[in-house]
């Protein structure tokens, strides 16, 4: 059976032409003052004897802006740069492929938020032009040329990120103890975190440019994979990950639901850190069980058919997280594969989350998110709607070749 692409067949014959390979005095740069810390650069599925692994790097930011005429903003955001490698990811010729996405999200200071994406597919041999894999530091460019991410803890991360929205020229500079979140199931996952960091440089929002005047980020390298199934959040029901910073303190929580049992609430692997926010050192690390979450206010987003709580309370014997949800991006991730694909729910909030830790209260921002896969979503009343998937290269044409794949 064979898959046109159309364009996409254009696109790879351009790629294989105008690939932007990393010089070699690019790399020394990187690597000057740097650690042998494997865990900034990038991976293949067979690292992992895994046939699908998806990959991103992921950084967050809380920014007052300042213009040259002073106009001043406040904006919050994230930016993803991921890729996905897979033996079944395949064009109709037998070339093998890697898919590349990248997404982000705006929040604006008048309580409205902005979300988009882009994807398309490269060559698999040409993946090292875009992606380093194997090296202490990250180097990341998306294929149009227009989006870069690169760096290392040692000297520092530049993103350089331009799209119809914005253009971000940011540096983040973090001294923060590198934490790790691991799990082998429901989802086979490793993240690396620098939870918290500065952030310099400017952005141009319609066409205006400021200055980031103030400016805090957090930063992680996380992996997914299955063995198992066509899709990574097939086996899982879903994911809460947050990020609280005050004053003195913060927070990262990971959570991850299995598909069995009680679903919304069945979460089987519980992960809460608490840090400094100065010295960048971990004070305290919480478990599973010793980890109690409350999740309220619930909210029927019918439209995606699944649930999502408003308020989130996570507390242990001597800490107290609380943050509130108002100011939501959703990527609703469609793929022709029935039950194959996820919603998530992505938030920040500008003021007002809380840290209780022993008798101190601190308030500051947070960054949440709550995903619900497909599979996930079989638990609410109704069943899940057989979904119009879009014509886009990223998401049509990889989860054609795979269901494609297991049929044949």
């Amino acid at each position: 059976m064979i898959i046109r692409f159309g364009m996409l067949s254009i696109l790879l014959i351009m790629l294989a032409g105008t690939a932007a390979a990393i010089t070699a005095s690019d790399k020394v740069a990187l690597l000057q003052g740097t650690e042998a810390d494997y865990t900034e650069g990038g991976y293949l599925d067979t690292d992992f004897d895994t046939n699908m692994m998806a990959e991103w790097w992921y950084l967050n930011g809380d920014t007052k802006l300042v213009a040259d005429d002073g106009e001043e903003r406040n904006l919050g955001f994230f930016v993803v740069l991921t890729h996905q490698e897979a033996p079944m990811i395949v064009a109709p010729d037998g070339t093998q492929l890697s898919y590349m996405l990248t997404f982000y999200g705006l929040y604006y200071d008048n309580d409205t938020a902005f979300f988009n994406k882009k994807d398309t597919y490269i060559p698999r041999v040409l993946l090292n032009d875009y992606v380093a894999i194997h090296t202490p530091y990250v180097d990341y460019t998306f294929p149009d040329g227009m989006k870069s991410y690169n760096g290392s803890h040692s000297q520092g991360y530049e993103l350089n990120y331009t799209c119809e929205e914005m253009q971000m020229d940011l540096f983040f500079q973090t001294d923060a103890d590198r934490t790790v979140d691991q799990a082998d199931g429901p989802l086979r996952f490793v993240a690396y975190e620098h939870a918290y960091g500065n952030l310099t440089g400017s952005i141009v929002l319609d066409g205006k440019k400021y200055t980031v005047v103030q400016g805090e980020g957090y930063m992680d390298h996380m992996l997914s994979m299955t063995t198992t199934e066509l899709t990574w959040p097939m086996e899982m029901h879903g994911w809460s990950w947050s990020e609280v910073t005050t004053d003195n303190y913060q927070t990262v929580f990971y959570g991850v639901r299995d598909i069995k049992g009680d679903y919304y609430d069945e979460y089987s692997y519980k992960h809460l850190i608490l840090m400094d926010r100065y010295t960048g050192k971990v004070i305290s690390e919480y478990f599973d069980d010793e980890i109690k979450i409350d999740e309220n206010n619930w909210i029927n987003e019918d439209q995606y058919n699944r649930m999502r709580p408003r308020s989130t309370r996570l507390s242990t014997s001597d800490l107290t997280v609380t943050m509130d949800a108002d100011n939501v991006a959703v990527f609703n991730y469609i793929t022709p594969i029935e039950n194959g694909g996820f919603v998530d729910f992505m938030s920040f909030q500008k003021e007002s989350a809380s840290i209780q830790y022993n008798d101190t209260i601190e308030e500051g921002n947070a960054f949440w998110e709550y995903l619900v896969s497909d599979m996930g979503s079989l638990a609410q009343p109704e069943a899940v709607p057989t979904a119009v998937p879009l014509i886009t290269a990223g998401v049509l044409g990889l989860f054609t070749i795979l269901l494609l794949k297991r049929k044949q």
